[in-house]
């Protein structure tokens, strides 16, 4: 991702897809501190492979010493050196051309930037309290331990007084390619022992197979699937099947909720990375709402487990 490095301070900037620079404080990505800077200096953007500067300013900036002519797309270089107004004594130099990244950036003092690369926890992974991923059409979702909801760039979001606001560097472009390969009703397939400590699940879509292997999570995942599939059979409308209450769930595997929920969180990071590398992305499979969670996949398997004749039987009536 694009990063500035200021000479004077040795603060380093992550640049946004597009980042504005200038003394205004609440309108800018970078606030300037020198006075000859303006309100609104400068922007800095990415298109077409490459990131390019423009001038709005009354003072002008210089790169490499040379003033730039006013409000012209300049193409910048790794290493170009930029003095934004007349002051010498604040440089910026370009220290990484790389395309952007989505990222959280910090409001909240003491917070650092984090980079999202398609699914972020926050505080952490051992402490998922709000998730963030990316969607099937490109959009961006914060999940919250009792919601879902859509966050666009420009959105606050934290807990506790600790705030970030989120920054989409994903081009509409790029949002409609993942668009067009999107699964919305991929067929699942559990694969359990007989004493039920071991399950693999695979998921078909677009005539390929991809192979989560055996994690011990996956266990929860099929508890919310027996759940999707018993509700379905007891003639349950949509809406209300599968979900499985919270207290439920932790009576059921003697886990805390902190720990199904970084069960969960685990699950959704293996599943987004498997099928990003693929250039696939799936709606999501696993929803929330208050102090519940489901699995919403319809398609499903479930081969062996305790009572594995009757789970078949009963996958058959479902699917039939």
């Amino acid at each position: 991702m694009g990063k500035f490095l200021n000479s004077k301070s040795d603060d380093e900037i992550i640049l946004s897809a597009q980042h504005s620079f200038g003394r205004h404080p609440t309108a800018n990505e970078t606030i300037l501190k020198n006075n000859d800077a303006s309100r609104m200096h400068a922007v800095i953007l990415w298109d077409e492979g490459q990131w390019w500067l423009k001038d709005y300013s009354t003072n002008g900036i210089y790169i490499n010493g040379n003033r730039v002519k006013s409000a012209e797309n300049i193409a910048l270089k790794l290493n170009d050196q930029i003095v934004f107004g007349k002051t010498l004594t604040e440089i910026w130099t370009l220290t990484d051309i790389t395309p952007p990244q989505s990222i959280l950036k910090a409001v909240s003092p003491g917070l650092t930037d984090i980079v999202i690369n398609d699914i972020v926890a926050l505080p952490s992974e051992e402490n998922p309290e709000i998730t963030i991923y990316t969607t099937s059409d490109g959009t961006w979702v914060c999940e919250t331990l009792s919601s879902i909801s859509l966050i666009k760039s420009g959105d606050h979001v934290g807990f506790d007084n600790k705030i970030w606001r989120f920054i989409d560097a994903t081009p509409s472009t790029q949002t409609q390619i993942r668009s067009d390969t999107t699964i919305s009703n991929p067929k699942v397939i559990f694969y359990v022992s007989q004493n039920e400590e071991h399950v693999t699940i695979k998921f078909n879509c677009e005539n390929k197979t991809f192979d989560m292997q055996e994690r011990t999570y996956h266990y929860l995942i099929l508890l919310l699937a027996r759940k999707m599939l018993e509700d379905q059979a007891a003639g349950l409308h949509d809406e209300e099947c599968g979900w499985l209450d919270k207290e439920v769930i932790c009576d059921m595997l003697k886990l805390t909720e902190n720990h199904i929920n970084i069960q969960i969180y685990r699950f959704r990071k293996q599943l987004i990375k498997l099928l990003t590398d693929a250039s696939l992305l799936i709606t999501p499979i696993i929803e929330r709402r208050r102090r519940e969670l489901r699995f919403t996949c319809k398609d499903v398997v479930i081969r062996g487990g305790i009572n594995s004749e009757t789970e078949k039987t009963h996958h058959h009536e479902v699917l039939s």
